[in-house]
């Protein structure tokens, strides 16, 4: 598997310009934020499936230009993963034919270009060796972190979330982990912001943490525009573990 960063930021006028959006291989999205416009015509067509982890615009908005620009380029649907309530949201307030069409059924009923897929979550879907799993996490709406791997390897990607213990229980001997793409959106000074939306700052992600092992390679996403290097700071100078400010642009290989 190849694991390209399309996108990783917390916001918009920081060190990072794109939202967040991974591209498995050739065919496979992990969130649709502002990062899917980085790619061609020709490599949006090739994208078959699109995970999402939950339902804010800064993940998901790229998804309704994608499904505008493919229409008519390519054969089959675009299945989308997610839970059953983020499908739901998307519907209602998204592709409700006022903010943008319902490319479900479009071009027509039953053959839309945009076809949903309920994944509930500790369930896995298998893509040609590719297993993706959901783990539920602690935001302000339904999210998911995704647990994605093949026979050999593979990297955790949170998504948004606050304190979530038993995500890190379940991964903390997990031998096959190579990576972890974790939130970190605020500085410890902004300790009530964070709870309060249910991001991670420096303090909580680390007393979440504590029990995965000291190895493990951290690659910390949504760092807040103006705050970056602040929130890094302050997470290298309290732990021994790995962390680094994930960049668009990085490739991985599993």
């Amino acid at each position: 598997m190849k694991l390209q960063v399309l996108g990783c930021a917390g916001g918009i006028g920081g060190q990072e310009q794109f939202t967040t959006c991974f591209l498995l291989d050739n065919d496979i999205l992990i969130d649709a934020g502002s990062g899917l416009t980085k790619l061609t015509i020709d490599q949006l067509c090739e994208i078959d499936h699109v995970f999402l982890t939950h339902s804010h615009l800064d993940h998901i908005f790229g998804l309704a230009l994608l499904v505008d620009s493919v229409l008519g380029k390519r054969t089959t649907p675009i299945t989308v993963h997610a839970s059953e309530e983020v499908i739901s949201t998307l519907n209602t307030h998204l592709f409700n034919w006022k903010i943008w069409p319902d490319f479900s059924v479009i071009p027509s009923p039953g053959n839309g270009i945009l076809r949903w897929e309920i994944l509930p979550k500790m369930e896995t879907r298998e893509l040609n060796g590719r297993f993706i799993q959901s783990h539920p996490v602690s935001h302000t709406v339904d999210g998911v972190a995704y647990w994605v791997h093949n026979q050999n390897s593979g990297f955790l990607f949170t998504g948004d979330l606050s304190s979530t213990p038993g995500l890190w229980s379940h991964f903390s001997t997990e031998s096959r982990l190579k990576h972890v793409f974790i939130d970190c959106s605020f500085t410890n000074s902004e300790i009530t912001i964070a709870l309060a939306s249910k991001h991670y700052c420096p303090r909580t992600l680390l007393a979440d943490v504590s029990d995965m092992p000291k190895a493990t390679q951290f690659f910390v996403t949504h760092l807040k525009p103006g705050q970056e290097n602040l929130i890094m700071d302050e997470l290298k100078a309290n732990s021994d573990f790995q962390f680094t400010a994930l960049t668009s642009g990085l490739q991985f290989d599993y």
